[in-house]
């Protein structure tokens, strides 16, 4: 009777437990399908990343003399570098997306730059 009574709550158990894992499951593939379809959610690697190659663009373009890199807002999401501000032709617009084009870990380039001339 003994050992009934524990192959009884053996077997409770195990299946409590496949149901627990199973619903855990679920959740987690329900919750990082919605987190994964939004931009909004970046783990702590990617926001590094990304900051790592918007401080890189910044420096080349600093360090380049066609590009008023003051004038330049650097952004980047996922690899993706967003270029805002305002140059003074389109040769800079060019320089400027070129520079960023050409830094390792950049994924693609949005030009949002304004142009005086």
């Amino acid at each position: 009777m003994n050992i009934e009574r524990n192959a009884t709550r053996a077997l409770l158990t195990a299946a409590l437990l496949a149901l627990g894992v199973s619903g855990c499951a679920s959740w987690r593939a329900n919750h990082m399908n919605t987190a994964s379809s939004t931009s909004a959610h970046r783990g702590p690697v990617e926001t590094t990343a990304d900051a790592a190659i918007t401080a890189k663009v910044k420096t080349a373009m600093a360090m380049d003399k066609d590009v008023s890199a003051s004038h330049i807002d650097v952004d980047t999401v996922r690899g993706v570098v967003t270029l805002k501000g305002n140059v003074k032709d389109d040769t800079e617009r060019q320089r400027a997306i070129e520079i960023a084009r050409n830094v390792s870990g950049v994924v693609d380039v949005k030009d949002e730059l304004k142009s005086a001339g």
